[in-house]
């Protein structure tokens, strides 16, 4: 973030909203006013690709950034709009393309930042049904395509399974150690 300032501190918000909620970037630049429910902490994303409204609940740093950005508003609807023509954005390609060359970053698309929301949950442990909910993704053979497994998260995995095991496996018996743990009239048979 610390190249989104100055002539670059609209691409800000736009950026940390499309992490922290995965929008589209179609959807964060249709994105009213009217859409921000502060009352429920939802936000109504409508006009999306699939053609399906949904909402996406808004945690406290994407409600922060809203409740700014709609403050700051006056009597205009779009959240995001250019401050020197006063209309709104529709396409921030070359901003954030210069962005992230300014940074070092490479191969960074702003369509990445919607992976990173879905890999994120993720790795958080959301199921992948909540995950394709909140994304807006009609089947969940798309959605495996936005969660990429990390190494923190498969770490996780196996530092789970280390304490499932721990807990739920026990070492493996000798045929001599389940004979002694089964009733006299079993081990009789049994020989």
């Amino acid at each position: 973030m610390v190249l989104l300032n100055g002539r670059r501190r609209h691409l800000g918000p736009i950026v940390t909203l499309a992490i922290y909620t995965g929008m589209r970037r179609g959807e964060l630049f249709k994105l009213r006013r009217s859409h921000v429910d502060f009352g429920l902490n939802l936000i109504n994303v409508k006009q999306t690709k699939t053609g399906k409204d949904r909402t996406i609940p808004m945690d406290d740093s994407v409600r922060d950034i809203l409740s700014g950005l709609c403050d700051g508003l006056g009597d205009k609807d779009f959240v995001f709009e250019n401050s020197r023509t006063e209309v709104h954005i529709t396409d921030i390609k070359h901003g954030f393309k210069s962005a992230c060359r300014d940074a070092g970053i490479h191969d960074l698309t702003f369509h990445d930042l919607r992976h990173t929301f879905g890999t994120r949950l993720a790795d958080a442990g959301v199921d992948i049904v909540k995950i394709a909910e909140l994304m807006g993704h009609q089947s969940i053979l798309t959605t495996r395509r936005y969660t990429h497994a990390t190494d923190g998260g498969k770490r996780a995995a196996i530092a789970q399974l280390a304490s499932y095991r721990k807990d739920n496996c026990h070492k493996f018996a000798t045929n001599e150690m389940r004979l002694a743990s089964q009733p006299t009239a079993s081990r009789i048979s049994a020989l």
